[in-house]
């Protein structure tokens, strides 16, 4: 019943996404771009319900409604880039990738092995797994939308893109990690049923990728690529469980090989990434805030020390270290250490798909904690990046003074 439910919910929203006039209401675009007023909502709205006495829907709708957004977000993400060129493509996103978040997961998941008492290490992990999936598309319109360096907006662009498609397959590893085996089971039982759930979702994911991609590069198809790749990822997500994969990998890796073969153009990956972005992001703040945030109120203090910490010194330090080789001007560096890598909204959906899992080890700690560390990240982010990018043009503009001063 909840995949059914998971299923028809995707279903609908990947039909939506194909009306792009739906966008244009100013409604939607205003709940996309106040994250936190749409977190405090369903925050109150949760309250309300709570005093009220009303049932609550049952934990594996909440998770599977949280698996079909976060599918939809994993998929149009994945389709950004193509992962062969992203080295080439933009140096910037390729490091930050493969260089500051891996830091992050490690120094974030012993940050929270050692300050909250609470956690095992294997759910520290677990947690930072989770914080690691950025993606906030409000922070990145501050960027797009401005007078910024071309590559700084496609630094900022393709670097979210390719830490959610790499990162989600990382974070549902490590989620296996932390479960614990059935009983009379061998403890690696979990993580062996995850890594074969992710190979066949992989191999359905990404032969359905393929074929959208080889059937959209035809010339008289080429002006529906984007309905074939979108085909493939509701396909992928909805028979993802019959063959015992994993649905949202699935959806990802129809994204990602898709994004690596097809010949659609720019605009056309952007366009299906901000259409699912306008749809999907209210939807999972509203949901995240119903669901999670009253637990805000069970932290202690060690629990906001290292909400505070993931979201400000743990998240800005490896990115910095990660951008010092590349050719990105002094300024251009600071300004992404800070500005991007906040905790999202794949984040929220990653910790609400938690909710029906029982078997994970910690899970009320890992669920308080990272609703304490994507509240504060959103806050943060929210707050700090506008007057972040007058900071950079200012500081981009004297650049260019002085450098056209001293030619």
């Amino acid at each position: 019943m909840a995949f059914a439910i998971a299923a028809a919910l995707l279903a609908a929203l990947f039909l939506i996404l194909g009306r792009g006039k739906v966008f244009s209401l100013k409604a939607v675009d205003a709940a996309a771009r106040a994250p936190a007023a749409m977190l405090a909502l369903g925050a109150g709205a949760s309250l309300v319900w709570r005093v009220a006495g009303a049932p609550f829907a049952p934990s594996e709708w909440t998770a599977a409604g949280a698996d079909a957004l976060l599918a939809l977000i994993a998929f149009t993400a994945a389709a950004q880039f193509r992962i062969t060129k992203l080295a080439s493509v933009c140096p910037a996103s390729f490091r930050l990738t493969i260089g500051g978040a891996p830091i992050f997961l490690v120094v974030c998941g012993l940050a929270a092995f050692i300050l909250v008492p609470q956690l095992s290490l294997s759910a520290a992990f677990l947690l930072a797994g989770a914080l690691t999936l950025n993606g906030a598309a409000f922070d990145r319109r501050a960027v797009t939308g401005a007078p910024a360096p071309s590559t700084l907006k496609a630094a900022v662009r393709l670097e979210s893109a390719a830490i959610l498609a790499l990162g989600i397959p990382v974070a549902v590893m490590l989620e296996a990690v932390a479960t614990a085996a059935p009983q009379d089971m061998p403890l690696a039982t979990p993580l062996f049923e995850a890594s074969r759930g992710f190979l066949i979702a992989f191999a359905l994911g990404g032969s359905l990728g393929l074929a959208a991609a080889h059937y959209g590069n035809f010339h008289r198809f080429r002006k529906n690529a984007a309905g074939f790749a979108v085909a493939a990822g509701v396909i992928a997500f909805v028979a993802a469980p019959f063959i015992g994969a994993h649905a949202v990998i699935a959806a990802a890796a129809a994204g990602l090989l898709w994004g690596e073969q097809t010949r659609a153009l720019t605009v056309t990956r952007v366009r299906l990434r901000r259409s699912a972005e306008r749809l999907a992001a209210p939807l999972a703040y509203l949901g995240f805030g119903a669901v999670l945030a009253p637990r805000m109120l069970q932290a202690d203090l060690l629990i906001v020390l290292f909400a505070a910490a993931a979201v400000t010194i743990m998240r800005a330090g490896p990115r910095l270290a990660a951008l010092r080789k590349t050719s990105l001007p002094q300024e251009s560096q600071m300004f992404l250490a800070w500005f991007g890598g906040a905790p999202g909204v794949a984040s929220a959906l990653f910790l609400i798909s938690l909710f029906d899992a029982p078997s994970i080890m910690a899970q009320d700690a890992v669920l308080t904690v990272g609703a304490v560390a994507v509240t504060f990240g959103i806050l943060a982010a929210r707050i700090t990046s506008r007057p972040l990018v007058k900071l950079l043009l200012k500081q981009t503009a004297l650049a260019r003074r002085r450098a056209k001063f001293a030619g």
